[in-house]
C-alpha cells in the first residue's frame, strides 16, 4: 500500500513532457495543475527554442534558448494559459493551460 502511493505522488511530481521535433511540438496543448513542470525535450534535427508570448505576466517562465537536443523545464506556479512559439518557426505553437 505504501508504495503505491509513493509511486502515485512521484508521478504526480513528475514534469509533464513535450517533445520538440522539426515538425511542432508534441502534444501540442497541455494541461497540468499549477506548481508543476513541464520538460521540452528536443528530437529533430533543426535548432528550435520554446518562447513564452502570453500568459500572466507574473507567473510566465523565462523561455528555453535555441538549441538541437536535450531539455528545458520549467515550472508553473501561477494559473492560466501560456501560449509560447518557435520563433525560429513561427508555425510552430504551442500551449500550457495551469488550473
Amino acid at each position: 500500500m505504501m508504495l503505491t502511493v509513493m509511486a502515485v505522488l512521484a508521478f504526480a511530481a513528475a514534469p509533464a513532457p513535450v517533445t520538440v521535433g522539426d515538425r511542432g511540438f508534441r502534444p501540442r496543448a497541455i494541461a497540468i495543475h499549477h506548481g508543476r513542470a513541464v520538460t521540452w525535450t528536443w528530437k529533430g534535427r533543426r535548432r528550435h527554442n520554446v518562447y513564452f508570448v502570453s500568459g500572466p505576466r507574473r507567473g510566465r517562465p523565462r523561455s528555453c534558448g535555441r538549441r538541437r537536443s536535450g531539455n528545458c523545464t520549467r515550472r508553473f506556479r501561477v494559473a492560466g494559459t501560456y501560449g509560447y512559439v518557435c520563433t525560429l518557426h513561427g508555425t510552430m505553437t504551442g500551449r500550457v493551460r495551469v488550473r
